[in-house]
């Protein structure tokens, strides 16, 4: 009886871990566009192996019922789909899904457009000057009130189960309103003399290889640094 009262413990507790694992509960995130940083509404998400699944609302955020070790497959017309892996439940999931470059959108000719400051830029660019990062992301100023709207939970006991995508909204809504501006793409296709097509690539790779970026406060500062990148032959 001394030497079995271990191993009973032992099982009990292996027990209750795999039916732990077992068990279903929401993951909820957000999904995004990884060029111009907007959200992404009518994304298909589906459980991979079954057949049922939802969509992304109007502000890109979505909920569904799985556990852990369960893969999502997130998919939508014009970008390239992508799987996640859930590891754990009560995460907060930000997916960004790239353009397929085969279905870009026209380009639109904007006539008579300046951007202030344009030509000092490209006065001072040095090509094979790298570009210098700020160190740590700044934040939103203190006594900002996010204003509720779509998409937004309060759940039992005043939690906000969308504060974490309401605030990254909130901290790179200056740069989300640079890169998306249409004047700003017109003005780097033509100063590089580049396609569309490269234009979001190129965005995509800025947004990869420097994500602190889109939390600056200086749409001057955030212009610098994408004139810079671009100057780069690679990507």
């Amino acid at each position: 009886m001394k030497h079995f009262l271990p191993w009973l413990i032992t099982l009990i507790c292996l027990a209750q871990s795999i039916v732990s694992l077992g068990q279903s509960n929401f993951t909820y995130g957000v999904v995004l566009d990884s060029a111009s940083r907007q959200t992404l509404p009518y994304v298909a998400v589906q459980i991979k192996g079954k057949t049922s699944g939802i969509s992304s609302s109007d502000d890109g955020s979505f909920s569904i019922e799985c556990k852990i070790g369960d893969t999502l497959v997130f998919t939508r017309l014009g970008y390239t789909p992508k799987i996640e892996v859930i590891h754990s439940i009560s995460s907060f999931l930000k997916i960004e899904l790239s353009e397929n470059a085969r279905m870009l959108k026209d380009i639109t000719v904007y006539d008579k457009i300046t951007i202030p400051g344009i030509d000092d830029w490209k006065k001072d660019l040095k090509p094979s000057k790298p570009v210098k990062m700020q160190n740590g992301a700044q934040v939103a100023s203190q006594g900002i009130l996010p204003t509720f709207g779509p998409g937004i939970t309060i759940g039992f006991g005043g939690r906000d189960k969308t504060k974490d995508k309401r605030d990254e909204l909130i901290n790179t809504e200056v740069y989300r309103t640079t890169i998306n501006s249409p004047e700003v793409k017109k003005k780097l296709i033509d100063l590089y003399s580049i396609s569309e097509e490269t234009y979001y690539r190129k965005l995509e790779a800025f947004n990869t290889k420097n994500p602190e970026v889109a939390h600056l406060k200086n749409r001057d500062e955030i212009m610098s640094m994408l004139i810079q990148f671009f100057a780069l032959k690679e990507p």
